[in-house]
């Protein structure tokens, strides 16, 4: 009778190796999947930060910002006229989301709509660009912060990634 249920618990012991095998390969391959999406969402909001400090965005809209608190603001503006999508990674992306820590997740989706609420603002045709000074003074002000939350973000999403992002050297 033993020898009737060695050909048995063979079988028995071979579909548990290699469901632990499989179960073991899903595992490495959802990590795989999920390091990969936060490296690829990492490097386009490192990308996006990037032209935000090398185009000055932030620092003409600082500047204006200052000459409104100061009371020396002359009504000028700066349009930022963006019109390629830098979000296509974010875009092909979005269903791998569930993938990442929600902590994450959070912040890069907060990342992508502070980005996405700049450029509405700063188009040549937003009508807040068309407005009476006093809005307009309080849209740049606006912009001003929304820009600085967007660096602050980028510079906690960058870290995300266990290996470091490749940063380009800062020639300032």
């Amino acid at each position: 009778m033993t020898g009737f249920l060695v050909p048995i618990y063979a079988a028995l012991a071979g579909a548990i190796g290699a469901g632990l095998l499989k179960a073991i390969d899903q595992y490495l391959a959802r990590r795989r999947r999920r390091e990969s999406t936060l490296v690829a969402l990492a490097s386009e909001v490192l990308a996006i930060r990037d032209l935000i400090r090398s185009q000055g965005y932030f620092d003409q809209y600082a500047q204006l910002a200052k000459n409104i608190r100061n009371g020396t603001w002359d009504g000028t503006t700066y349009v930022i006229d963006i019109q390629q999508n830098y979000f296509s990674v974010y875009e092909a992306l979005a269903a791998e989301l569930g993938l990442l820590n929600p902590t994450h997740v959070s912040k890069i989706v907060s990342f992508y709509s502070y980005c996405k609420s700049v450029i509405d603002a700063t188009r040549p045709d937003s009508p807040v660009n068309s407005s009476e000074n006093s809005e307009l003074s309080s849209n740049i002000i606006g912009v001003e912060g929304v820009l600085m939350a967007i660096t602050i973000l980028a510079d906690e999403i960058v870290q995300f990634p266990k290996k470091p992002l490749p940063v380009l050297e800062d020639n300032d």
